[in-house]
């Protein structure tokens, strides 16, 4: 995509579809800088039938959730990671946090990771910004939807072996401060609505898991996303990852004869 077409919102038109439908990419932030859109994603959403984010927050069984996000077999973060290492980097974890990492013992590598990336970025409000979009589709009174379901993202999860997801978080204490401009390069780019970018550098740090992490999920998230727009019109905030790319979201969208144009 060139780069005067950066927008984080596109329209997405079809001749049997009942209306105009929208695709946002969102981030699962908090910070101040991931919200400079809100109030267009806002009156797009007054303007729709529908909301969907990747999954429904209103549906996800938490108690699936929680067994799901868990190391297997009685593995603990403690028993996989070498005693003088541990102490080592539960100690900047600690400092970072302000948790002891025991208190994650039983988590996946990749949860203790993602939270690593929170603590970067600013918490300037109570929610993430697709938990503010969801609530607010609900206080609008629109129908709630889920492209996915959360127990699809968290088996998509499972399928990347445990010893790569150490690897990655051990990785992210070894060199946090490049880490850190990593996120903060993802949050610069996602301020900019520079989505070949926010793909590109995305598609890098997933690294050998692109295809499960990304391809397969754009594909299966198109599909969807066109079945639900046919239905009626809706807001649909998937991750800004997943929007560019010859593999991505608004491609597949294009390949089902719909109509994409950035707003």
């Amino acid at each position: 995509m060139k780069k005067k077409n950066n927008s984080l919102l596109w329209k997405i038109s079809g001749k049997k579809n009942p209306g105009d439908s929208y695709v946002f990419g969102t981030m699962h932030v908090s910070d101040e800088r991931a919200f400079t859109f809100e109030s267009l994603v806002h009156e797009k959403i007054r303007e729709c039938n529908a909301f969907a984010l990747e999954f429904n927050l209103e549906t996800a069984n938490i108690n699936i959730t929680a067994e799901m996000m868990n190391l297997p077999g009685g593995l603990t973060l403690e028993s996989m990671i070498r005693p003088k290492k541990f102490i080592k980097i539960n100690k900047r974890f600690n400092r970072l946090t302000g948790y002891d990492l025991r208190q994650f013992n039983h988590s996946l590598p990749m949860q203790v990771t993602n939270m690593m990336a929170e603590v970067v970025l600013s918490k300037d409000r109570l929610k993430s910004l697709d938990e503010s979009l969801f609530q607010f589709a609900k206080d609008e009174k629109k129908i709630l939807l889920g492209i996915e379901t959360f127990e699809e993202q968290l088996a998509i999860m499972a399928k990347i072996p445990v010893e790569n997801q150490l690897k990655s978080l051990l990785k992210t204490f070894k060199s946090f401060k490049q880490f850190r401009r990593q996120v903060l390069k993802m949050a610069e780019l996602y301020e900019k609505a520079d989505i070949q970018q926010l793909y590109k550098s995305s598609k890098k740090s997933v690294g050998s898991e692109r295809k499960l992490l990304l391809y397969d999920r754009n594909k299966i998230m198109a599909d969807r996303i066109a079945i639900m727009a046919s239905e009626q019109t809706i807001v649909c905030a998937i991750g800004a990852a997943h929007l560019s790319g010859k593999k991505g979201v608004l491609r597949y969208l294009k390949k089902k004869g719909l109509k994409v144009k950035s707003i």
